[in-house]
């Protein structure tokens, strides 16, 4: 009772990823592909005001396609979000939120890479930071539905290929996506 008059919750929260991997060039298939993402979560969030905040730990696996190999994404990303709702009081309310996300590639990080018919190494990078700004609803103080929209705030990856006469050809990679999630608060 008194986490629930403090707005204090805790639960899972799982979802999809649909994504783009861009680079300067297009090394990439850049159709959106799907990918899902797991794990804790809480809030927090000031009666009668509706300010809050929630936090999560979540594995995030994405895969996409780099000269008919596949690229597999692998992180643990930690997103922060500052929200505000507004409401029915526990039966159903709206909220909105935003804030960084931080994130650690947890699996493979070195793809080899083709351009032009010079080859490569494709790289990502050991950690990143984005921002999630985000909607979405809750009904009866227990389940959590919304949709963000993740920008990272640097690159992904880089991308090298040098050619015959050893000119280096270097991109970076961006990786922004949407993402629908479920959050059930115990």
């Amino acid at each position: 009772p008194a986490n629930a008059q403090l707005g204090l919750g805790w639960g899972l929260r799982g979802g999809l990823n649909l994504f783009s991997m861009s680079t300067d060039e297009s090394t990439f298939d850049s159709s959106y592909r799907a990918g899902w993402f797991f794990g804790p979560t809480a809030k927090f969030t000031v009666p009668l005001i509706g300010i809050g905040l929630d936090i999560s730990a979540l594995y995030d696996q994405r895969t996409s396609e780099l000269n008919n190999q596949t690229v597999k994404e692998q992180n643990i990303f930690i997103p922060i979000n500052f929200r505000y709702q507004v409401g029915l009081g526990s039966l159903a309310s709206a909220f909105v939120k935003a804030g960084p996300q931080f994130g650690w590639n947890i699996g493979s990080k070195t793809y080899q890479a083709i351009k032009d018919g010079n080859t490569g190494e494709f790289k990502l990078k050991d950690s990143n930071t984005s921002l999630n700004i985000g909607v979405g609803i809750n009904a009866l103080s227990h389940l959590e539905v919304g949709i963000n929209y993740n920008i990272v705030l640097g690159k992904t990856g880089d991308l090298t290929v040098k050619d015959a006469a050893k000119n280096a050809y270097n991109s970076k990679s961006l990786t922004n996506a949407w993402q629908l999630n479920v959050a059930y608060f115990y």
